[in-house]
């Protein structure tokens, strides 16, 4: 990792994208992630995103605790992890929380997603509806402020530009799963909240079953790496240039010295912005969710397109 003045200029980042055997029991997705950890750091990477609800409980009826082998994997293999499970909470409901582990094993963040996904995506996946969060999630890793936005809230843009004026430089975008026909957008949405925040982006997500994946490393500029098969890709992520993006302006000069325009945030006019946080009819209800069917659905996801 170069630094400039004592600011790191680069960060190495891993994604692992999770292959599931639904037949085995859920805990085993722990020795699994503790497997994909290693390969991350044989890859020489700083930090790792698992995604969404991995290594879990994915499952409200699902006990076991991750938290101390992914503490101990850490450690071990000097690595930052990112990674998630469902948690009851004292009031009764259930919460999507991810986690930064820091290298040396703390505990560097804990997040309540804020905005779960409508409709019956959590009962499918989770068996119960999820309640939200209050704020958003930031951490520093290796001296670098990173933003973790989970699954569907990559789709709001308010999310991701809140994250990164407060600071962060890295996107951490674990999903989920069971993407299907959705995968094309949702990779082109990855790519444009780096485009429009002047970040880097980090998407994986679990296969549940027989679909192609939609892991991506995307900067600013270009896509740094992404894969559609299950496994760990990485990319070394160069936040000198995120950062001259972000501080220069836009220009008729030629040749470009820009691919992606740059000084978008410079441009912003927040007085114009109010009505985006106006009350508005027709908002989601997350205190009180539509039933979904007569009774929740249980299996497991599959293949079905679930999107």
């Amino acid at each position: 990792m170069k630094k400039l003045n004592g600011s790191p200029e680069t960060l190495r980042l891993a994604v692992a994208q999770p292959q599931i055997d639904p037949l085995a029991p859920e805990e085993d997705r722990v020795g699994q992630a503790v497997s994909l950890a290693d390969e991350a750091a044989s890859l020489d990477a700083e930090l790792l995103v698992f995604p969404e609800g991995y290594p879990g409980p994915l499952r409200k009826e699902a006990t076991y605790d991750a938290e101390a082998s992914i503490a101990d994997s850490a450690r071990r293999n000097e690595l930052a992890i990112c990674w998630s499970r469902i948690e009851a909470g004292d009031d009764g409901g259930w919460y999507k929380v991810a986690y930064v582990t820091g290298s040396d094993g703390r505990r560097l963040m804990r997040y309540e997603r804020a905005h779960p996904a409508t409709g019956d995506v959590h009962p499918v996946l989770s068996g119960t509806h999820l309640k939200p969060g209050d704020d958003f999630g930031t951490a520093e890793v290796n001296g670098i402020c990173v933003g973790v936005l989970i699954c569907s809230e990559l789709w709001l843009p308010e999310v991701a530009r809140v994250l990164t004026l407060r600071g962060a430089e890295v996107l951490l975008a674990p999903a989920g799963g069971s993407f299907h026909r959705v995968a094309p957008n949702w990779q082109l949405i990855a790519r444009a909240r780096a485009i429009e925040n002047q970040s880097f982006v980090a998407l994986t997500q679990q296969l549940f079953g027989d679909e192609q994946g939609a892991a991506l490393i995307a900067g600013p500029e270009a896509v740094l790496a992404a894969s559609a098969s299950p496994g760990v890709i990485a990319a070394d992520l160069d936040l000198a240039r995120s950062r001259w993006l972000r501080s220069a302006d836009d220009s008729m000069a030629e040749p470009k010295q820009f691919s992606s325009l740059p000084g978008l945030l410079r441009g912003r006019r927040p007085n114009l912005y109010g009505e985006i946080s106006a009350p508005r009819d027709g908002l989601y209800n997350y205190a009180d969710p539509p039933p979904v069917g007569d009774e929740l659905p249980s299996q497991k996801p599959d293949s079905g397109d679930r999107r």
